[in-house]
């Protein structure tokens, strides 16, 4: 048995070499990136040990809170919903997921702050005091977290 004479072999040059791992690691960043946005929106939960206090002595006391003197940003519009609150729900009540996971439950709630109708930051709180039924709606720079009559621990949000 022989051999071809001539074999045609075509080979790549040493200039294309670094293109096509310039171009493939390239394509991994941009989809990397894609997958980031779509996980969790532009803001994620954050803490703000101001605020969080401030809700946890207005439950303890028994007393009102304005929201927006317990507040040291600019919004028009706030929220909650509570743990285990699927990130479809959030996303369709506020315009983001804000939780990188299938349900939010990483505190008992999230405080959600609009501005222009933009989430522009997200609070974990951490007293477990509100009711479900006062979730996932929006309310104005005028709501106050009340404590029913004669009930110390719980706080509902009323406009």
């Amino acid at each position: 048995m022989s051999l071809p004479a001539t074999t045609n072999v075509r080979r790549r040059t040493k200039t294309a070499m670094p293109r096509v791992a310039l171009n493939s690691l390239l394509t991994l960043v941009l989809a990397c990136a894609l997958a980031a946005c779509s996980l969790g929106g532009s803001v994620m939960p954050e803490t703000n040990d101001h605020l969080n206090n401030q809700v946890l002595e207005s439950a303890t006391n028994g007393t009102a809170l304005k929201l927006s003197d317990a507040t040291d940003f600019d919004w028009d519009q706030a929220g909650f919903v509570t743990s285990g609150t699927p990130a479809k729900d959030i996303e369709e009540t506020f315009g983001e997921p804000l939780t990188k996971e299938s349900r939010y439950t990483a505190s008992p709630a999230l405080f959600v702050f609009l501005k222009d109708g933009k989430v522009t930051k997200a609070v974990r709180i951490v007293p477990d005091a509100f009711s479900g039924a006062d979730a996932r709606k929006k309310y104005g720079r005028d709501v106050v977290l009340t404590p029913p009559e004669g009930k110390k621990g719980f706080l509902s949000w009323r406009e």
